[in-house]
């Protein structure tokens, strides 16, 4: 796959993750994957290490960071949060309408 095509598509899933943690607040991994796949009626799949990739490109960028902690279920998990400054930029609902944009 050429690297332009392969920037785009990991430019598309950061892009879905970030609105995930805008509209749904405090997550770990497997919970931005689930509601990515749940939000696109399971046309959008995405494995652990897909989700993880990404998470790993916005931490690095300073998109988002980390913080350790317990899971619902007893279990050590990290949870990221988005910065106030960031979640500011994204809108809380998705755009709708025929696909125009004003």
């Amino acid at each position: 796959m050429p690297a332009s095509k392969l920037d785009l598509l990991q430019g598309t899933l950061d892009l879905m993750v970030l609105q995930t943690l805008a509209a749904m607040g405090r997550l770990h991994g497997y919970g931005i994957a689930r509601r990515i796949e749940q939000v696109s009626g399971d046309a959008v799949l995405l494995n652990q290490g897909t989700i993880y990739a990404s998470l790993v490109r916005l931490q690095q960028r300073g998109w988002i960071s980390a913080e350790w902690g317990t899971s619902t279920n007893n279990r050590k998990a990290s949870s990221i949060p988005l910065p106030n400054e960031a979640a500011n930029s994204f809108p809380k609902t998705p755009p709708t309408g025929s696909g125009s944009r004003t």
